[in-house]
């Protein structure tokens, strides 16, 4: 975990949380006030008041000095209106000169809010958790259950705005109300929408989130400035931190702002008792009468040293999504045989294996169950299904080279003795004439849609793409984006980069998805390559690329890949394309163009084809390890890249996914490739997938609730479409896509989906750091939900800690024309007239 950064600022824009609601200020009752305009000119209004106390006095002695030295010729009560008619002269000068005014203000009150963090990580959908006396629960049912149902929001707006905030990998906010009492939540009130949708809520607080960052969440919030002043966030988690920011770093910042954070946490102390298949790996391509290694990874929690069987099935895979029906009801197809496995601890993988000879050409459904035991507490996660196509067809590969490199040679050698692979060969600078270990040496680049479409796969190492003319380069983007041709491009010293500086190629630099640098000097040409060797370092996406594999399990892979020492060298592209998925990069810090490091690994989809892209031709490296490595890598790249071949025979299109494997939150995009029954593009603003997810046991009736997934045409490639959705539950999705011009047809797609180690490592609640958030930041700590809103003996109530910290200020209103107007007529007609009556007396009196 990082350290708390210095400032909190930048960490809210980095967490992408939309900023709170404004706290709209509450206008009270308006406040009718006089004042001195001239008082307001003065930085010390007491300086002014002196001098008008001074100027007073000496008016006032000078009256009295006056009236004195006449007084013995007049009586003495014409001295007395003399000298009254002459001070209140001078006093009407006096309060005209200090401006009288009168003001309408206005008092505004802030509401002070509190923040409620709900955790959304894939730890809430374990289902311990006790409310109402019902047990079982899912954590994150159980919390929308008491933000919905219980008093906790209606006890906090008693005194505060409240804000709910979902957390997990990424912050988000999901819901506001205001203070009740507050004029705008007594209209939304009578309205009836002052609370926050159900749906909305529910699908906010679903547990997808693969981390849990409450540091980050609780920095964010203490950083957000929007509304009124922050009393205090309240954390409903179940603590189960494993990236981000500490929190009890952000616990002390919280206590030196007087920010109580209270902390409820969610879920049992105990280990959860669960055996589970976490994924069912199978080829995505078998031959008749082939063996064929399928494989079952089981884990387990609180089951250490217990040994389980695994049970395999299969099933002919039927175009109608009465499959699917058909395994809800139980019929999981004919018994292959079954597997012992052992889980040494919790936690750990297990590898349960078979081999199987597929006999009948099609697609083929398997299934793997563990037996579990009676006290297993999720029967849902008991059992996974994967499916495979059993093709006669063999795959056709054409290797493309500049050079006989060792990775082109190696390769052309393993595919020659794969019985179900032919492989024709391009060798660009070799003579007429020369000897190749080959179904076919080719003179030159197909230059004939024939010609080109028979392949199912190109590999290229660093190929000299100028020795194809405008025709050829035309065709060759023509079979990857219409026919699903698949590519793996190897970049390499020699002649890549000729060819990415040559406008007339600019069809097939499209069809990389790197961004070239394309410079005008050749200063940086020493960066391609290193003295030493450097490991690849592989991304988050890369570790879960099972093509990427180099072993059984994602733990073996990672140890294999570790093995590794690494390349000396990759090109310095400029980046990945938008939309290009980079799975590793070259960890030299010295090369590379920019920020980043080189891309080593990547791919992207180029219409209905995709293309693989490597930095260096220098995965022969892998056979100083294990010649094996080699040739599993390259198997299963070529497997990856032309998966759209698969279904070239099929008349109305394709429909392809990214992978065939995703984690729970990740997304998953579709691509359907579709025709007319004349084999033209099939033009539509968009076409409906159905989506069939995994099916929970406690559904109703055992049946998934089936979705439809809106693909949008794609503007630059008629008869593409692309949509997307989120991978929400673990187990088995079913994509289908019907024909436009052919009922009967219904393309098919699975995907699986599994949850990441990271949430599922240790699903205990952490007591421990919830109660220390509480204690370092002057909060409290509530061991379950039914304490924190409904607490025994008399204790307070978790939302009646937090007092209020609103604001109230006075708005300065207008000073009133009309009253000033009216007073300074009203003094000038008292000075006058005082001024007047005075004159008049002392001429009656006939004084001077």
């Amino acid at each position: 975990m990082t350290p708390l950064p210095l400032t909190l600022e930048p960490l809210l824009a980095q967490a992408s949380v939309p900023a709170a609601a404004p706290g709209s200020p509450r206008i009270g009752t308006p406040l009718v006030s006089y004042r001195f305009g001239r008082l307001e000119q003065f930085d010390d209004p007491r300086l002014l008041w002196a001098g008008v106390a001074v100027a007073a006095l000496l008016l006032a002695l000078f009256v009295a000095w006056q009236y004195r030295r006449e007084s013995s010729a007049l009586p003495r009560w014409t001295s007395v209106v003399l000298a009254g008619l002459r001070l209140t002269a001078f006093a009407g000068a006096i309060v005209f000169f200090l401006s009288p005014l009168k003001r309408t203000d206005q008092q505004v009150v802030t509401e002070s809010r509190v923040a409620v963090l709900v955790d959304a990580s894939q730890s809430m959908a374990v289902e311990d958790e006790t409310l109402d006396d019902e047990t079982g629960l899912a954590r994150s049912d159980a919390v929308l259950r008491a933000l919905r149902d219980k008093p906790l929001i209606d006890r906090l707006r008693q005194q505060h705005d409240v804000t709910v905030v979902a957390f997990g990998s990424d912050i988000k906010r999901i819901a506001h109300w205001k203070r009740r009492g507050a004029p705008q939540a007594d209209r939304e009130s009578a309205r009836g929408d002052d609370e926050a949708p159900g749906p909305d809520l529910a699908e906010a607080l679903r547990p997808i989130g693969p981390e849990t960052r409450l540091g980050d969440a609780l920095a964010a919030m203490l950083a957000d400035r929007a509304g009124g002043p922050l009393a205090g966030i309240f954390a409903l988690s179940d603590g189960g931190q494993n990236l981000g920011v500490e929190p009890l770093a952000v616990a002390d910042e919280a206590l030196a702002a007087k920010v109580p954070i209270v902390t409820v946490g969610l879920g049992s102390t105990a280990p959860r008792r669960n055996v589970r298949i976490q994924e069912l790996i199978a080829p995505a391509r078998v031959y008749p009468d082939d063996k064929a290694v399928i494989r079952a990874l089981v884990q387990s929690e609180g089951y250490a040293g217990r040994t389980f069987t695994v049970e395999f099935f299969a099933r002919e895979a039927t175009s109608e999504s009465g499959a699917t029906d058909a395994a809800q009801a139980g019929g999981v197809g004919d018994r292959l045989g079954q597997v012992e496995v052992a889980v040494a601890a919790d936690g750990q993988t297990a590898l349960a294996e078979l081999s199987i000879e597929p006999a009948k050409i099609g697609r083929l459904e398997l299934r793997a169950r563990v037996a579990a035991p009676a006290d297993d507490q999720y029967a849902e996660d008991n059992e996974r299904a994967a499916e495979v196509e059993v093709v006669e067809d063999n795959t056709r590969v054409l290797l493309v080279a500049s050079g006989a490199t060792r990775d082109y040679r190696f390769l052309r050698d393993q595919l020659r003795r794969d019985p179900h692979a032919d492989v024709d060969v391009w060798l660009q600078l070799s003579p007429p004439g020369i000897s190749q270990d080959a179904d076919r040496i080719r003179p030159s680049f197909p230059s004939s849609k024939e010609d080109l479409y028979q392949y199912d796969c190109i590999v290229a190492f660093d190929p000299n793409w100028t020795q194809l003319d405008a025709a050829q380069a035309d065709l060759l983007e023509k079979w990857v984006a219409e026919d699903a041709g698949g590519m793996i491009v190897v970049a390499g010293p020699v002649h890549t980069s000729a060819w990415v500086q040559s406008p007339e190629h600019a069809k097939i630099r499209a069809l990389y998805p790197v961004e070239f640098q394309r410079r005008l000097t050749l200063l940086d040409d020493g960066l391609y390559g290193s003295k030493t060797a450097w490991p690849i370092e592989f991304t988050r996406e890369g570790l879960e690329a099972d093509f990427l594999w180099l072993g059984d399990t994602p733990e073996e892979n990672r140890a294999r890949w570790k093995e590794f020492p690494g390349v000396f060298g990759a090109y310095a592209v400029k980046g990945a394309k938008p939309g290009a998925q980079v799975y590793a990069r070259y960890s030299d810090p010295e090369a590379g163009l920019s920020a980043e490091r080189p891309v080593y690994f990547a791919d992207h989809f180029y219409g209905a084809g995709r293309v693989f892209y490597m930095g260096s031709g220098e995965l022969w490296r892998l056979r100083n390890l294990d010649p094996g490595y080699f040739e599993r890598l390259y198997t299963q790249l070529v497997r990856h890249v032309s998966q759209g071949r698969l279904l070239r025979g099929a008349s109305t299109g394709r429909l392809l996914v990214e992978r065939d494997r995703y984690f729970i939150g990740d997304t998953a995009v579709i691509r359907a490739q579709l025709n007319t029954a004349s084999r033209e593009p099939y033009v539509a603003p968009h076409v409906m997938a159905r989506l069939t997810p995994p099916s929970r046991g406690d559904d109703e009736g055992g049946r998934p609730a089936v979705t439809n997934v809106k693909l949008t045409a794609d503007a630059t490639r008629p008869g593409n479409f692309v949509g997307q959705f989120i991978v929400a539950s673990q187990g088995t999705y079913r994509i289908e896509l019907q024909a436009p011009d052919a009922p009967e047809e219904l393309l098919v797609k699975r995907i699986s989906a599994t949850v990441p180690d990271l949430e599922f490592a240790d699903t205990r609640r952490n007591e421990t750091l919830l109660k220390a958030l509480a204690a370092r930041s002057g909060g409290r700590y509530y061991p379950s939900l039914r304490e924190a809103v409904e607490p025994a003996d008399g204790a307070t109530p978790a939302a009646e800690l937090i007092t209020s910290r609103a604001e109230t200020r006075i708005l300065r209103g207008k000073p009133d024309d009309r009253f000033s107007e009216t007073l300074n007529r009203s003094l000038l007609g008292v000075i006058c007239g005082a001024l007047g009556l005075e004159w008049l007396l002392r001429r009656l009196m006939k004084l001077a």
